[in-house]
């Protein structure tokens, strides 16, 4: 056999080779993550990078793309900007067999080479595999790395992840650990350092109706543009948890205090959640993972007497328990459930939930910024709770039904698609249930009479403490209301009963 020459009737460029490098001359080479532009050849490099090391050592090679069947047109099935077929990136004189309906390739020396997509990542259920790339990650359902890590952490096999942002999902979450960790290959590159396309590519792309956004994702590897295709874009969003953007005391202190909860789907591993708004403000976000209701409302009661929030808007779907709890504790003033598939009586929006988005993009889009800076310190998925509320908001996508009225995708599309539920962001939404003025509200005609905090404070307690006795109850609504209220403040009066 004559000698063959890797890459195969390949020319690797000066940006492309440290990547090579790293995973044929590195024995210790296991992991790696590229960042590239769009049309800068990441499928060429990371499919000949499996070539040579199957040729090196024998076993089973996977190239996961992120659809199965995209990712037979595009890798088994396609060429490059040149016209020539990936698979012809194989050397012929290796490859014993192909099987083009299962996308698998054997070669001489016995290693396999396996085409599939990551939506399909439960057919390789027992695959002992050497090494995968994972194609266009961003776009991947991350379940298919977690199901496979095990297997090759056991063989010591190793993983290359290449891709271009798609927003702060989970390859901005690997991207924040690979740049840290020197176990990891991480190379981050924009067209600027490659050269590749051309700024002339680009112009044209531009002047033939290509988005800024969408330029500045694809070319420029930008994590805060996002898809035209989103609710919410991410350029709108992102700026709010940079430090620039914090408002001052007095660009928010005089505006209804809102609570909004959102009651989890236990069962589907969601997160019960409260935020509390205050104008332009967002003060915090939490999230809670196994909360019963009767657990998530005593947390909500919780900081009802801390923060003395004017209204509490509560997921009404799953969340009756929690409305109940929390008017047994006293708090019925000030709790509205809502629901989520509810009649809107507007044009546009065709229920409740996307009211409450369309009201959340017009105060992103507003000339005012929001500030969603200095939230709880809680992590999830290596990102702080700022980044996945961004993250949360911007990756929805908005539909529109055939009545022309607008949607949001609901969580089984987002899940079908790798990404979790935006519990988060639902209970931001919620703070828009209702449009409200200062004057409207119990606690703030209070204020206006000069009740300080910590009196309303106090009251909140009171009410909190209160066991709730359904006899006792009853016989209270029996009792003469005239001579209750004689007893009562001019304070405890308006509180009470508004």
């Amino acid at each position: 056999m004559s000698e063959l020459s890797l890459p195969y009737q390949f020319t690797l460029r000066d940006y492309q080779r440290p990547m090579w490098d790293y995973f044929l001359q590195n024995k210790k080479g296991l992991r790696g993550l590229a960042i590239w532009p769009r049309r800068n050849g990441k499928d060429i490099v990371s499919l000949n990078i499996l070539i040579a090391k199957a040729i090196q050592k024998v076993g089973l090679y996977l190239y996961i793309g992120p659809l199965h069947t995209q990712t037979r047109q595009i890798v088994w099935m396609g060429s490059n900007d040149d016209g020539k077929r990936f698979l012809d990136y194989i050397p012929p004189q290796l490859v014993k067999k192909k099987r083009n309906a299962v996308m698998e390739i054997d070669l001489i020396n016995g290693s396999m080479i396996k085409i599939v997509g990551s939506d399909q990542y439960d057919n390789l259920m027992g695959l002992n595999a050497q090494g995968a790339i994972f194609t266009e990650y961003s776009l991947q359902k991350p379940e298919a790395w977690d199901y496979i890590r095990p297997m090759m952490a056991n063989n010591g096999g190793w993983a290359l992840f290449n891709g271009t942002p798609r927003g702060l999902n989970h390859m901005y979450a690997m991207s924040n650990m690979a740049k840290k960790n020197n176990s990891w290959f991480y190379q981050y590159l924009t067209r600027d350092e490659t050269g590749y396309p051309t700024k002339e590519a680009i112009q044209a792309d531009r002047e033939a109706g290509m988005k800024e956004s969408l330029i500045e994702q694809e070319y420029y590897v930008s994590w805060d543009s996002s898809s035209e295709d989103v609710f919410i874009p991410l350029d709108l969003i992102a700026p709010t948890i940079k430090p620039s953007s914090a408002l001052q005391p007095a660009d928010y202190q005089t505006q209804p205090r809102i609570f909004g909860c959102d009651v989890a789907y236990a069962a589907k591993g969601d997160l019960a959640t409260i935020c509390y708004r205050q104008g332009r403000k967002v003060h915090m976000v939490r999230g809670y993972k196994g909360y019963d209701n009767m657990a998530f409302a005593d947390e909500i009661a919780r900081f009802i007497k801390i923060y003395r929030p004017h209204i509490v808007n509560i997921d009404a779907g799953r969340g009756e328990g929690v409305i109940s709890r929390l008017e047994q504790l006293g708090f019925d003033n000030i709790i509205r459930g809502v629901h989520f598939g509810g009649k809107v009586y507007e044009e546009g929006p065709a229920n409740r939930k996307a009211q409450m988005w369309m009201r959340m993009l017009e105060w992103f889009n507003g000339d005012n910024k929001p500030d969603m800076t200095n939230l709880d310190e809680a992590t999830h998925a290596n990102m702080d709770v700022e980044e996945l509320l961004v993250k949360e908001l911007s990756t929805p996508f908005m539909l529109i039904d055939e009545k022309q009225q607008t949607k949001v995708e609901p969580k089984s599309a987002l899940k079908s698609r790798g990404e979790s539920s935006p519990d988060l962001a639902e209970a931001l939404g919620l703070t828009f249930a209702e449009e409200v003025e200062m004057d409207e509200l119990p606690d703030a005609r209070l204020e206006q009479m000069g009740v300080t905090p910590d009196m309303m404070a106090a009251m909140h307690t009171m009410q909190g403490q209160r066991e709730y006795d359904p006899l006792q109850h009853m016989d209270q609504m029996l009792t003469n209301q005239d001579q209750q209220m004689e007893r009562q403040s001019d304070v405890e009066r308006h509180y009470l009963y508004g």
